[in-house]
């Protein structure tokens, strides 16, 4: 994207990863350098293009729920995400999805993941292994964040 700035869909579990990277819950315990890396994706989001579908609001409450117990909490972080990131509804993505589905058959909110970076032309960042290989088959640029990635990788991913 020469000279036009570089947009992100950011994967719900990205999100999540960055508010909980200190937790002590089990399944996120032993995660902890990949939930730096989190943290550190949305750090650097700050005044780039971000968007989510509308779903990703309902995710982030569900999954911050389960792992905090804490309902209030969980309604707060969705709050920030909507306040936080353009926010785009199903219905804007809805055909572009239906096709996703028919070729690749992800999960359906995967699909509204890869169908919003498809529509706005952006990058993708996710934990999800399976979502970045559907990305990379629809021609989607998306990065993994795991184990192997370094900060400097998603600093230059990010352009920063």
């Amino acid at each position: 994207m020469s000279g036009a700035e570089k947009g992100f869909v950011i994967d719900t579990n990205v999100i999540i990863g960055a508010f909980f990277y200190n937790s002590t819950h089990p399944q996120l315990k032993q995660k902890r350098g990949i939930l730096d890396k989190c943290r550190l994706v949305l750090s650097l989001s700050r005044g780039k293009k971000i968007a989510v579908p509308r779903v990703a609001i309902v995710e982030v409450i569900s999954v911050a729920k389960r792992l905090s117990g804490d309902q209030k909490l969980a309604v707060r972080l969705g709050n920030a995400v909507e306040n936080s990131f353009e926010v785009v509804r199903e219905e804007e993505l809805y055909s572009t999805a239906k096709g996703i589905a028919a070729i690749e058959s992800p999960s359906g909110f995967d699909t509204y993941f890869l169908a919003l970076a498809i529509e706005k032309g952006y990058s993708l960042i996710t934990r999800d292994r399976p979502m970045c290989a559907h990305a990379h088959r629809l021609d989607v640029d998306c990065l993994l964040i795991d184990e192997s990635i370094s900060e400097d990788d998603i600093r230059k991913f990010m352009e920063v």
